[in-house]
């Protein structure tokens, strides 16, 4: 039987920060990711760490807003992978898939350029923002900004802010302490169905599950047979928020 197809996003899916960790024993807590630098960054609590240890006997393949040299420094399987908000595609071999760097190349071509709209989105932002472009083979993908105390509330507000400044057919993603403008372009939802096609060629009978946290994550879980959302997540939450079955 061929094992089954696992799409994880990452971050506050897979593990988070030792803050997001609740009450867990830093004992008790597996390294998953470091920061440029090599400080811890990331950690598994117990019950993703047996999550993990599940998807072990199927195929994962990371979902992420990682670009590459960041995905590189996640103890997780490195390729295949959707990396940079679906901006790249690595092959089995670790390399960049060319024909679909090539058809976003194209398809860029008929947005604003995001470094022509950088300086608009982060004219005047003081030392408590750090902000960056994301790109990937020469290729810019989407913008960044977070805030340096995290200060999640003054981000939310900056993120409305700056809705009028964004072309037609850019969307904002904001997420805890992480702010993303992204071109029309450009999604993990188009990253996996351009993956999907060619798994359910292949292998039409293939199960294929999901795993994601955050609204970004929501156009690719519903390309999957199934979708696995933590019940803490930014997804999650808006589904339960309001739920006649759900009680206090």
């Amino acid at each position: 039987m061929t094992r089954p197809l696992i799409l994880a996003d990452l971050d506050d899916s897979l593990f988070q920060t030792a803050p997001k960790c609740g009450d867990w024993p830093e004992a008790d807590l597996r390294l998953m990711s470091r920061l440029a630098d090599g400080t811890p960054s990331g950690y598994a609590t117990p019950p993703q760490q047996a999550l993990l240890g599940w998807l072990a006997h199927g195929e994962l393949v990371p979902v992420t807003a990682r670009a590459r040299d960041v995905l590189a420094r996640v103890d997780i399987a490195q390729a295949p992978a959707i990396c940079a908000n679906g901006g790249c595609i690595l092959l089995a071999d670790g390399t960049p898939d060319p024909v679909w760097h090539a058809r976003l190349a194209a398809e860029a071509q008929a947005s604003e350029a995001p470094a022509a709209l950088y300086p608009a989105l982060t004219h005047g932002l003081g030392p408590e923002y750090r902000h960056w472009m994301v790109s990937e083979d020469g290729l810019d993908l989407y913008l960044v900004i977070k805030s340096n105390t995290g200060d999640v509330p003054a981000l939310t507000a900056l993120a409305e802010a700056l809705r009028d400044r964004l072309p037609q057919g850019w969307r904002i993603h904001a997420n805890g302490n992480n702010l993303a403008f992204l071109p029309p372009w450009l999604s993990k939802r188009a990253a996996v169905r351009y993956m999907l096609e060619q798994v359910r060629a292949e292998t039409p009978g293939r199960l294929v599950l999901g795993i994601g946290d955050s609204w970004s994550d929501a156009g690719f879980l519903d390309l999957c047979d199934m979708a696995m959302i933590p019940t803490q997540a930014q997804l999650w939450q808006h589904i339960a928020h309001g739920h006649e079955w759900i009680d206090a």
